[in-house]
């Protein structure tokens, strides 16, 4: 049986309780095991840029794929960008029979594994002891990013910095009723927001570097999330080198990642200064965090692994709830 999982479904498995940030966190972790395993294949994420007519504007088409034996499903997204949202498509497929198990739509999935994997990450870099946060960017996804941590360090104080001072506002009312027992303040400053943070997340759409790496105190863990472009990054040469540096997947960094791959022609950086993907850190082939002291730094643009592995996750918790539509067709022979 295919059913149909859409924006509407996913809401009620969460708003419900049947789908926790803590089971996204899980889902992302069990598909990037499968990667260091190497019991997994990925389409490195494909993005089209288009003219959008009558603007001044660019939308794209992103495209990605891959298949996670250990999970046991394999499929492919497709989602536009650009046009005032996420247009977000995913099939997801049995990996024994070949059938497809569902079809999911809606941003929120990609919100949430996007907090997820972050989190994810942050559970294997981070300090044990990681106690405050500090988030530059105040949109969706930096919301589930505060609600991913919050599944996976205890954290007590958030701080917060946008540059738009409505978006910053509402961020904290929202916040304060989601997340109660965090105390989440406005940074006055970016350098505010990053000096006092024991993780630190980046997720904004800037085109160059926002930050001082000076600003980052020894023993923080950063996540550098907001740009997968190869002419964008959201921190300098200066500030990468200070860190250790794991990837989501290395054939993808190493494809969009801006923050490698404008270093690396420069001459500034080697490959080498990517010490691995978090699938090896998960399963113990690469070192994480070496010491109480070093700054590790995750860069991740998201990949379809994580689509395939929340996706198979919401399937499995939509057909025990009976959420979802089932789709009637008949295969012909």
């Amino acid at each position: 049986m295919t059913i149909f999982i859409n924006e509407r479904d996913i809401a009620t498995l969460i708003g419900d309780g049947h789908a926790t940030m803590g089971d996204f966190v899980a889902a992302v972790e069990a598909a990037y095991t499968d990667q260091g395993n190497g019991d997994f294949d990925i389409l490195p994420r494909q993005n089209f840029e288009v003219e959008v007519p009558n603007s001044n504007r660019k939308g794209s088409l992103k495209i990605g794929g891959g298949s996670l034996r250990g999970v046991g499903v394999m499929g492919a997204s497709l989602y536009s960008g650009g046009y005032g949202g996420m247009n977000l498509w995913i099939t997801l497929y049995a990996a024994d029979t070949g059938k497809v198990l569902a079809i999911l739509h809606g941003s929120y999935i990609g919100q949430m594994k996007t907090g997820a994997t972050a989190a994810m990450a942050a559970k294997h870099l981070s300090r044990e002891d990681s106690k405050t946060v500090g988030i530059l960017g105040s949109a969706d996804q930096a919301r589930t990013q505060l609600m991913g941590l919050a599944a996976v360090r205890d954290i007590e104080t958030a701080l917060i910095y946008s540059p738009t001072r409505a978006h910053l506002e509402a961020y904290i009312d929202w916040a304060r009723d989601a997340l109660p027992g965090i105390d989440t303040q406005a940074a006055g400053s970016a350098e505010e927001a990053v000096r006092g943070a024991d993780i630190l997340v980046t997720v904004t759409n800037a085109h160059e570097p926002i930050l001082d790496g000076g600003w980052i105190r020894p023993g923080t863990h950063c996540s550098i999330i907001g740009a997968h472009y190869p002419k964008r990054r959201e921190i300098d040469t200066a500030t990468l080198l200070k860190g250790r540096v794991i990837v989501d997947d290395l054939d993808q960094a190493f494809h969009e990642k801006g923050e490698i791959l404008i270093p690396l022609e420069a001459g500034e950086i080697t490959r080498d200064h990517v010490k691995g993907s978090i699938g090896e850190v998960i399963v113990g082939k690469v070192p994480g965090r070496t010491s109480e002291d070093e700054i590790t730094m995750f860069l991740s643009g998201g990949t379809a692994l994580e689509y395939m592995g929340v996706s198979a996750m919401l399937h499995k918790k939509a057909v025990a709830a009976g959420i979802g539509q089932e789709l009637d067709y008949e295969e012909r022979r």
